[in-house]
């Protein structure tokens, strides 16, 4: 993996109990895997930590090859995504066909890359001829309307992943039964809950950023709120990894709960956060961090 992979780990936690134990959740979720070398678009079930196939396809990509840098290059990006839009007739143009899924593009990790470039989509289209083609498409992966209509009850937005490869390999299949992966994210974990504010910040990448705060400001911040706090519990769920040979990512459902060291409640919310990770020094590094409160 390069110098500057990441993991971007897609997580929804497993349950992490006021004990510190942790308990596995084992129900499934989907994700759609693209082989931009094969033009092969797979429907899988992430189950047990890898995926199972439930049915592939043909894809029609950029016309251009390659990874997606810049607006209009005509390329489909490489990484990993998820959907934040859905789209229908008449709102959608009638080029796209029956539906379009607007994909995050660029994501946060793609943004501190330089790269750039909008309306990126899963779509169908009105011209099936386009589809006996490999490459015909403006950056977008394309498949026939009956196609996305069968794989549309698989897509929740937000959530599901869509990870787009240059060539998709066997290493990649099983991302969530990657040992050094896991025990990153629970020493992470262990640091944050214990207020031990040197080994939590030992886990961010030296160009990480979030909030607009660089590693050595959000060293700051969160010693701040150790110093307020007497207790703190992340309370992770459905935890689940996604490895691409650029990054990686988990995305979880959080639930902070802290309370004052002079009692009573600090802060408590629920919401979904998303690691990208990066690979410094050989060792696995938290790049960028986003996060999204959910309704209680």
């Amino acid at each position: 993996m390069p110098t500057y992979a990441v993991f971007t780990l897609v997580a929804y936690f497993l349950f992490f109990s006021s004990s510190g134990a942790w308990a596995a959740n084992q129900k499934s979720t989907t994700a759609l895997l693209v082989d931009k070398k094969t033009n092969t678009l797979i429907l899988a079930e992430y189950t047990n930590g890898e995926y199972k196939t439930i049915k592939t396809y043909h894809a029609t990509l950029g016309q251009v090859k390659g990874d997606k840098e810049a607006e209009g290059d005509l390329k489909t990006p490489e990484g990993i995504y998820t959907f934040k839009a859905r789209l229908t007739p008449p709102t959608l143009k009638p080029k796209f066909g029956s539906m379009a899924f607007y994909v995050d593009f660029p994501n946060t990790y793609d943004k501190i890359a330089g790269r750039t470039g909008r309306d990126i989509m899963f779509h169908a289209t009105n011209e099936p001829d386009r589809l006996s083609k490999n490459y015909d498409s403006q950056g977008c992966v394309v498949v026939k309307n009956e196609e996305i209509e069968e794989i549309r009850p698989h897509i929740r937005l937000g959530l599901t992943p869509i990870l787009i490869f240059h060539e998709l390999s066997p290493e990649f299949l099983k991302p969530g039964q990657d040992p050094s992966l896991k025990g990153f994210f629970e020493s992470w974990i262990k640091d944050w809950e214990t207020k031990q504010s040197d080994g939590y910040i030992s886990h961010y990448h030296t160009d990480f950023t979030a909030k607009d705060k660089n590693r050595s400001q959000w060293k700051t911040y969160k010693e701040g709120l150790n110093k307020m706090y007497s207790s703190i519990q992340i309370g992770p769920e459905d935890v689940r990894y996604y490895i691409h040979p650029k990054y990686s990512m988990i995305t979880f459902t959080q639930n902070y709960r802290s309370k004052l060291k002079g009692g009573g409640w600090g802060h408590r919310s629920r919401g979904t956060k998303i690691l990208y990770i990066a690979e410094e020094a050989g060792e696995p590094k938290i790049i960028a961090e986003t996060y999204t409160e959910l309704m209680w």
